[in-house]
């Protein structure tokens, strides 16, 4: 049960950093939900993949490291994003800042492919464990 405990709060964790500010133009904030199409998809992708794992526990190992590349995929697309929308504020004299949380959601991705990898096995093991006594 802790590591189910320990995997969701992995989760949430990406789930806040995908809510948290990526950017600002002209003091409008985005977060990673703005940069969703077509930029930070995967990331999005990922954070379903993970909820998968936590309500099913479906290959919880291959999961959580698909889910944490794709999410790590997502941070990279949305980086692209945000250097496209850096090439156009430049055009019209707007003013564009990278906010912490897309550094924080890379953190976090890497995290999440780590640790939700290892915790994912210890809760299948812990699983089959407890029906064989």
């Amino acid at each position: 049960m802790k590591y189910r405990v320990v995997y969701t709060v992995l989760w949430l964790l990406t789930v806040i950093a995908y809510s948290v500010p990526w950017a600002s133009v002209d003091g409008k904030l985005y977060v990673g939900w703005n940069f969703t199409i077509p930029f930070s998809i995967t990331y999005l992708i990922g954070i379903v993949l993970g909820l998968v794992v936590l309500v099913v526990k479906f290959k919880p190992v291959t999961m959580s490291i698909v889910a944490g590349v794709l999410m790590i995929l997502g941070v990279a697309g949305a980086l692209f994003g945000y250097t496209m929308m850096e090439v156009l504020v430049g055009f019209v004299g707007s003013q564009s800042k990278a906010e912490a949380g897309m550094g924080l959601a890379l953190l976090l991705s890497i995290v999440y492919t780590v640790l939700g990898a290892y915790v994912g096995r210890k809760m299948v093991v812990k699983k089959a464990a407890s029906h064989t006594t």
